[in-house]
């Protein structure tokens, strides 16, 4: 009994640690689409194999404290691209972003070069979002997976129609 306790504990760590983990909403930044106290299902390995593309949510640590801040964000600009802020809507190299799933919007004004190997990301509630707008663009290696599902609560359970 203990030998498969101990590899039923073991496996689960595993899983945990490479390929999926759960995690707990906390704040308002990603309304409408997240709220607080949610629970989402986190994909640790798929940014094994590809990197993120625009408009995947992310949860992502913390540049200024990596080992016990979280944040969950939405992926904007890509490694090598000029994100352009102007009156409230976002370009991207000089295109303007359509961004069916926020209304808000987006100040300030402000022009930013993503880094090689970095992701500039955002919260969907602009106005109260902690973001690369503040914080710079987010390193590769500190994006910890990608948001595939609401877990909880149970009325919100479905797959993330996010990325419509």
């Amino acid at each position: 009994m203990t030998k498969w306790f101990l590899v039923f504990a073991l496996l689960l760590f595993l899983v945990h640690t490479f390929v999926v983990t759960v995690f707990f909403i906390s704040g308002s930044s990603m309304e409408p689409n997240l709220y607080d106290g949610q629970l989402v299902l986190v994909n640790r390995a798929r940014y094994d194999f590809q990197d993120p593309v625009r408009g995947d949510i992310i949860v992502v640590r913390y540049p200024g404290d990596p080992e016990s801040k979280y944040y969950v964000k939405r992926v904007i600009g890509l490694p090598g691209e000029k994100v352009m802020i102007q009156d409230g809507k976002v370009y991207i190299n000089h295109q303007l972003l359509t961004e069916r799933y926020t209304d808000a919007k987006t100040l300030p004004n402000g022009e930013y070069m993503v880094p090689d190997e970095s992701f500039f990301t955002m919260g969907d509630n602009r106005t109260v979002s902690s973001d690369s707008r503040v914080w710079g663009a987010a390193e590769k290696r500190f994006i910890m997976g990608r948001v595939e599902v609401t877990l909880w609560p149970l009325i919100q359970a479905h797959p993330t129609p996010l990325y419509e």
